[in-house]
């Protein structure tokens, strides 16, 4: 085991013990500031972190170089967008788009566009690439006009996410993914039925990571939830962005 003490500084670490590779970094920490690494019986590496008097302590699982291939190591939370995209037909017709999972997690389960935010990229960006790739609703970031995209007319809330998220898939005891999701908020405005007899939301192209894409009403969504079909947490957000839709909140452009 070994102690570090960290200074208000930045800092790396690259600490090896035996065969077992730890890397941190970080801008700024408090005065004695401590970490301690060691190794368990079963040969997982332990991780203990103390922060002055308000000290704490958590064990973490690293695979070794050593260890075999299926050996479980830690997930850092990664940073993701998803965009809630209304469309209101009538008054008494909103429908929101949703897209089936192509890939794990929850391959198969249908919830809101969004993905991983690229290194660099603002939130507000990655919200109108990954509606884009997933939907074609839109256009990807710096367009000339060429790439493919469906007919609509999208506005945006722009003045930062509607509400956040995370999402955390743990299997056998470990936590396979971790996402914290900064949720975005768009308008997408109804086109004409084929027989022109009504407004419909205009059709999506299932892209990217998505196996399908639909737009589906709050009594649809609320029974997909029912059935296992649909992500739990979108009707929170839902219902959240509604309220905050009633009072006027919602500005888009």
């Amino acid at each position: 085991a070994a102690w570090l003490h960290v200074c208000s500084c930045k800092f790396v670490i690259n600490l090896i013990r035996k065969d077992y590779v730890y890397e941190s970094c970080s801008t700024r920490t408090t005065p004695r500031s401590t970490m301690r690494l060691g190794t368990s019986s079963s040969g997982i590496l332990l991780l203990s972190y103390a922060r002055g008097a308000a000290a704490f302590s958590s064990t973490r699982r690293w695979a070794s170089s050593s260890a075999a291939a299926s050996e479980p190591v830690a997930v850092i939370p990664r940073a993701a967008v998803s965009v809630v995209a209304r469309c209101e037909c009538a008054k008494d017709d909103v429908r929101y788009a949703l897209v089936q999972r192509g890939k794990e997690p929850n391959k198969g389960i249908w919830s809101f566009a969004g993905g991983k935010i690229e290194s660099g990229e603002s939130s507000m960006t990655a919200a109108r690439r990954e509606l884009w790739e997933e939907t074609r609703l839109g256009s990807p970031p710096g367009d000339d006009g060429t790439a493919e995209s469906v007919d609509a007319t999208i506005s945006w809330h722009t003045e930062g996410p509607v509400t956040s998220s995370d999402s955390i898939h743990i299997d056998d005891g470990l936590v396979r993914w971790h996402y914290v999701i900064s949720q975005y908020f768009a308008t997408i405005e109804p086109v004409q039925s084929a027989n022109k007899s009504v407004l419909e939301p205009p059709k999506m192209i299932p892209s990217d990571d998505a196996a399908d894409a639909d737009f589906f009403s709050l009594a649809d969504i609320e029974k997909g939830i029912g059935k296992g079909w649909i992500t739990p947490g979108v009707l929170r957000v839902i219902r959240r962005v509604e309220a905050m839709h009633a009072a006027c909140l919602l500005e888009c452009k």
